[in-house]
């Protein structure tokens, strides 16, 4: 019976270790466990990518070799690096420049110190080296392109499947001891956890066997707490089902998928990239799937931006000629339009005519000045100043506050007094503020035509710190009709609205976010349909 149980866990502990060393094939970073003396004990291709090598050209070799090959301050980045993970126990995001035959790679390089595992000895460190080449460039070229952002891993986690059976041989010509397979796992089980990517395994019935800790961090449980559980017991019902009918075709079909999707942590939905890969076992039947995701929310958010701003710059360059195209006759027609006026007597048809003529007219002139300041929001740069934002604000409830008096709506102000200054041009900036109140006006309006307790429009302030840059934040809030889910993504572009013909001409928001954008903020807007409206507006401070 005991050498059962030692046959069970040996068995146990190697098919561990094929799992964790096929994580270990699939992970796009570069992953290198360094011994005290600098000697490279585990490396994977990616690594080995990046120099052009192979993987028995790196392992067993100096780091220091491959460090020279970065150039000649990377020995001494290292040692900066390797004295702070000696310190704090690890070192975030340290950059190194590589010349591969494609051009500069920038790579990013976290790393940790590991603890004693079996016979390692101490001052082992694991270091992830991640290709930041793409990200560098989208930084620098958000506002005119979008390049993709990754390479996906997919072409990895193929061959982590295909690589089991010579992994099984491998071990077997080892005849490793329980006790070397034991500090194996180890060193596994610490690398899967260290790896940035969410991983989950899951059998044929699409039930949890086992997940990282940053997986299991998601879903607020501990890692050996998640087997027996299905999608069920931690995401709502439709996503729960989603997810199973992913598994189900994988399955079915044998082959990996790459999916978009959506994905929901702590109340709040996330866009994610996953890979679903089916599990096989050694006569090649289907025994469950293996999963690996990760986050790339912000990068949807940046291609759709990247996208948004080259529409606009062609759009502001066509509303610009269009506005100047039409400036000048409209001007003459709403000239000669009040001479029939002064003319023409009062009350007769004529007088009539002329007036609406002049109305039209107006309405046109208007528009055109819309579209002039819509093309040349960042020709103002030179009236900014240090602005006082809560004066700027009371200048513009005062220009607004008749009107929402008489339309029934009551005004609720939670506004500091000594929010901090910023540098902006007062004029554009009331300009936002005026836009937001007439939004939500029309907004509550079309709500509660009459008077109502909860026609309100609430204005909050407060100082906040983002990315550890102090910002005010102005908040327009109201309970009138909200936002439809569905229109939602296009309420930003230039003439889109909801308002009917002759109420609006769907400038207003994309002014607006030209403006903030040109004084370096964020406009974000939340809404429910039905519910409310939440727009807030982010100053740099």
């Amino acid at each position: 019976m005991i050498g059962q149980d030692k046959k069970k866990n040996k068995e146990l502990a190697q098919h561990t270790i094929k799992f964790f060393e096929k994580l270990l094939r699939a992970s796009s970073d570069g992953i290198v466990i360094t011994d005290a003396a600098h000697n490279i004990i585990v490396v994977n291709e990616a690594f080995c990518d990046f120099f052009g090598r192979q993987h028995r050209e790196v392992i067993e070799t100096d780091l220091f070799f491959w460090l020279e090959q970065l150039g000649t301050s990377s020995l001494k980045r290292w040692a900066e690096m390797e004295s702070h993970v000696h310190s704090e126990g690890s070192c975030h995001d340290t950059e190194f420049t590589l010349m591969a035959h494609e051009g500069i790679k920038y790579l990013s390089v976290n790393a940790s110190l590991m603890e004693k595992v079996g016979a390692e000895e101490s001052g082992t460190i694991i270091s992830i080296w991640r290709d930041i080449t793409k990200q560098k460039r989208i930084e620098e070229e958000l506002k005119i392109l979008n390049k993709s952002l990754e390479e996906r891993i997919i072409e990895k986690t193929l061959a982590l499947i295909e690589s089991n059976k010579e992994l099984r041989e491998k071990i077997a010509e080892q005849k490793l001891s329980e006790e070397a397979l034991r500090t194996s796992e180890s060193k596994y089980r610490l690398l899967l956890e260290n790896l940035p990517q969410r991983i989950f395994y899951k059998n044929k019935d699409s039930m949890y066997i086992s997940c990282n800790e940053n997986y299991a961090g998601d879903i607020r449980i501990k890692p050996d707490e998640i087997r027996g559980k299905t999608d069920y017991d931690f995401f709502p019902k439709a996503l729960a089902e989603k997810y199973r009918a992913d598994d189900k075709r994988i399955m079915e079909s044998g082959k990996a998928e790459e999916i978009e999707e959506k994905y929901v942590k702590d109340g709040q939905e996330y866009i994610i990239h996953t890979v679903k890969t089916p599990m096989k076992d050694e006569k090649g039947a289907i025994i469950g799937i293996l999963g690996i995701f990760w986050d790339i929310t912000e990068k949807i958010a940046m291609e759709k931006e990247a996208i948004r701003s080259r529409h606009l710059v062609s759009l502001g360059e066509l509303a610009a000629s269009v506005a100047h195209e039409v400036n000048n006759p409209i001007t003459g027609v709403i000239n000669y339009a009040q001479i029939l006026c002064n003319k023409s007597t009062e009350g007769s048809k004529e007088k009539d005519i002329a007036n609406r003529i002049i109305r039209e007219g107006d309405r046109i002139a208007s528009i055109v000045q819309s579209l002039l300041s819509f093309a040349r929001i960042s020709d103002k740069k030179e009236k900014k100043s240090i602005i006082s934002v809560h004066e700027i604000l009371s200048d513009t409830l005062i220009l607004t506050k008749a009107q929402l008096r008489q339309e029934g709506i009551r005004i609720k102000l939670d506004i500091p007094q000594r929010l901090p200054e910023i540098v902006a041009d007062p004029q554009q900036i009331q300009q936002v503020f005026l836009n937001a109140i007439s939004n939500a006006r029309y907004a509550l309006n079309q709500k509660y035509p009459e008077t109502h307790d909860n026609k309100i429009l609430e204005v909050l302030g407060e100082e906040m710190t983002i990315d550890n840059q102090q910002c005010v934040k102005i908040t327009f809030y109201d309970h009138g009709t909200g936002i439809p889910a569905e229109i939602r993504d296009k309420i930003m572009d230039p003439f889109f609205t909801t308002k009917p013909r002759g109420k609006g001409t769907g400038l207003g928001l994309s002014i607006s976010q030209s403006i903030i954008q040109d004084h370096h903020g964020k406009l974000t807007i939340e809404s429910i349909e039905g519910e409310f409206t939440k727009v807030a507006i982010i100053f740099p401070n």
